[in-house]
């Protein structure tokens, strides 16, 4: 096997465990804690999150806030901002905060 067909593998094993992960977030997240109903879906988008090993693609939906729960608040609001608010997974983060921290 090449470098580049393992290069391959990788990204593809990366991509599905990133987007597979994001979903399974989303979807739990889209139960409102309050009122117990699916949150309203505004729209998709696609969000770009770097990893250690590259960058990842993953469909990003935008919710509406209740009216119920939040009267008088239209707004939107995105579930994968708070698990990477920088686009970057925590291993990416911890691993450039560790190299930073050994240059001079």
């Amino acid at each position: 096997m090449s470098i580049e067909a393992g290069k391959k593998i990788v990204a593809v094993l990366q991509s599905a465990a990133v987007n597979h992960e994001a979903e399974s977030y989303t979807l739990f997240r889209r139960v409102r804690t309050e009122c117990h109903t699916f949150r309203t879906v505004k729209d998709y988008t696609t969000r770009r999150i770097r990893t250690v090993f590259g960058v990842v693609k993953v469909r990003n939906p935008r919710w509406m806030l209740c009216g119920d729960c939040h009267p008088g608040m239209v707004a939107a609001f995105v579930p994968l901002k708070e698990i990477c608010p920088d686009r970057a997974t925590p291993e990416l983060m911890e691993l450039t905060a560790r190299l930073g921290s050994m240059m001079p």
